[in-house]
Parts: structure tokens; C-alpha cells; sequence
């Protein structure tokens, strides 16, 4: 008997069954829905013209990347490019839609599409682009790493 015991022991075993529990898969439904939201509330910040709620959003290091212009780095820098922005442009209204989220781990990457009107201090022109956002995960809440946007607006020719 104890040799039949140890034989089904060793058979299992060689067969990789054992009682150990299984590692539990991150659930990136869940990630993602959550940087979806992180997203809207950006947008909703935006909108309000709230510069110090926006870069609430992001990581301590957190980057935003402008055309033309040295990255912003950190959050008081972020707040002062989002102050700024808003004092250039003072009718401007941004709109974004997000096209895709990838998440691995405790990072997110946010693909999307961007609209903007109102610029400029007469707020006659407009803009509109792609942008691209990657997440970290700290201490379980979705901040802003870095942001990048790019107008795929055709330039003007002169006439």
C-alpha cells in the first residue's frame, strides 16, 4: 500500500499537479477602466480651466511634452505649463477621445485624439491632433508619467 502511495505521489509530481495556489492574473479590464476614468476627470479639470487639478494628476516626475518648448518636468512644472496655457489661450476648449488603452503591470499607455478651439487671445484659432499618455501606478492610483500630443492639422500655405 505504501508503495502504491508513493507511487502516486511521484507520478503527480512528475506531472506537475500540486496544491499550490495558482498566482492571480492582473485584472487590466479593471486597469483599464480605471485610467479611462483618470483620463475623463483630465478632461473635465481642462475644461474648468483648473491648472493645479490637472497636474494633481500626475506622477511626481511626472513629464508634458509641448511642441517647441523644453519638457515640463515635475508637477509644479506642470502646473505652471497648464497656468500658462490657459492665460495664452483664455477662450480655449479642449475635447479628447480615447481610442485605445494597453496596460502591463503598473503601467498604461492611452492612445487618442484631441480637438482643441478657441486659441490664441482673440481664441479664432484651432488645432487638432494625437496624443499619447502612459500611466504608473502608485500606490494603487493611476498617475500621468508623461504626455505627448502632436496637431495633425496640415499647415497653412501662404496664398
Amino acid at each position: 500500500m505504501k508503495n502504491l502511495f508513493l507511487s502516486c505521489v511521484m507520478v503527480l509530481s512528475a506531472l506537475g499537479v500540486t496544491a499550490q495556489p495558482k498566482a492571480d492574473k492582473p485584472d487590466t479590464k479593471s486597469d483599464e477602466q480605471a485610467v479611462r476614468a483618470v483620463s475623463k476627470k483630465w478632461l473635465e479639470l481642462t475644461k474648468n480651466h483648473d491648472a493645479a487639478g490637472c497636474a494633481a494628476l500626475f506622477t511626481n516626475d511626472g513629464v508634458e511634452y509641448r511642441m517647441n518648448q523644453e519638457p515640463y518636468v515635475g508637477t509644479e512644472a506642470v502646473k505652471k505649463q497648464f497656468t500658462m496655457e490657459l492665460q495664452d489661450n483664455p477662450k480655449e476648449m479642449v475635447d479628447w477621445s480615447t481610442e485605445k488603452v494597453d496596460v502591463s503591470g503598473d503601467l498604461a499607455v492611452e492612445y487618442g485624439k484631441f480637438n482643441v478651439t478657441g486659441l490664441g487671445k482673440d481664441g479664432k484659432e484651432s488645432d487638432y491632433g494625437k496624443y499619447v499618455t502612459v500611466y504608473h501606478k502608485v500606490n494603487g492610483e493611476w498617475k500621468v508619467a508623461a504626455d505627448i500630443g502632436t496637431s495633425t492639422k496640415p499647415v497653412a500655405t501662404a496664398k
